[in-house]
């Protein structure tokens, strides 16, 4: 590929069961450097382009407070999900080589990346994301320049915000409205003009992203569902490529929805005893995802 990307991740604590499906789905991507700094053991198996740092979080918290200017005490590491968008900043130096940084999660499986990151959107735009409406933080790419790296800092009070214990989803919403800055002009053209006539608001931003946020491709690639009994998601392992009960492929799964969220008030979601995989991921032909459990 043309262009160099790179995913910083900052993860502090114990690895999700699924990690090595995860780390798995990474390195079938070598499009992209998955990088990360984490307190927790070195995985199984690590591949060309998983890079890990390991350090503890008061390391990493003191990394942030020198590299922001900064005082950052957070006591729990989830905080670390409002400084996504000052990724780009805090790790210049490493970033340097790279045209692209990205910012992501671990609560997910990819599968071909490349719908996404390839060199056409590279060459065509600025900012990658998955969702319509807003920035996913959990999969975004931006192109590594200045205007990027210290978009961050147009946060109205940024320093107050990231050091205040409350995660307060920065990421997907004032930082997303910076880098979208006519997400609000396109809501209300939905509102009062589309809305009245039934017509559904994902297809006023289709119409309208490429109009008014022309460097940044805003592609709803259903990512993120909310799993209902008889929905199941294939990953087929040799080729790396997920798809969904419709048929459609993915560039990755997000297992946002089907674990407990606060962000969905449901009992019908992942329980104990949800993994069920035994053996290591490559001598599987396929793996079912559902609200039963990875199978």
């Amino acid at each position: 590929m043309k262009y160099k990307v790179a995913q910083i991740i900052p993860y502090f604590g114990n690895w999700p069961e699924w990690i090595e499906l995860y780390f798995y789905s990474c390195g079938r991507n070598p499009m992209v450097d998955f990088i990360f700094y984490t307190n927790c053991p070195l995985p199984k198996h690590r591949y060309k382009n998983t890079i890990f740092h390991q350090c503890s979080y008061e390391e990493y918290c003191a990394l942030i407070s020198k590299r922001l200017n900064i005082n950052f005490r957070c006591s729990k590491p989830y905080k670390l999900t409002d400084l996504k968008p000052f990724i780009g900043a805090i790790h210049k130096e490493e970033l340097k080589g790279y045209e692209f940084w990205g910012m992501g999660d671990l609560d997910l499986v990819y599968g071909n990346l490349g719908m996404l990151v390839n060199d056409d959107n590279l060459s065509c735009y600025d900012v990658l994301t998955t969702h319509n409406y807003h920035i996913a933080a959990h999969c975004c790419f931006c192109r590594n320049n200045d205007y990027y790296r210290n978009l961050c800092f147009k946060i109205v009070d940024w320093k107050r915000k990231i050091t205040n214990e409350k995660p307060i989803s920065l990421d997907e919403g004032e930082w997303s409205d910076l880098v979208c800055p006519h997400i609000r002009t396109i809501r209300r053209i939905h509102k009062y003009l589309c809305r009245p006539f039934g017509i559904h608001y994902f297809k006023v931003l289709d119409f309208l992203n490429p109009v008014f946020h022309k460097k940044i491709l805003l592609h709803e690639y259903w990512t993120s569902p909310q799993p209902k009994d008889g929905e199941q998601w294939i990953y087929d392992v040799m080729s790396n490529r997920i798809a969904d009960f419709k048929k459609r492929s993915l560039p990755y799964l997000h297992f946002l929805f089907f674990k407990k969220t606060p962000w969905l008030k449901t009992d019908n979601c992942w329980h104990e005893g949800f993994w069920k995989l035994q053996e290591p991921i490559e001598s599987y032909k396929h793996i079912n995802i559902d609200i039963n459990g990875i199978s």
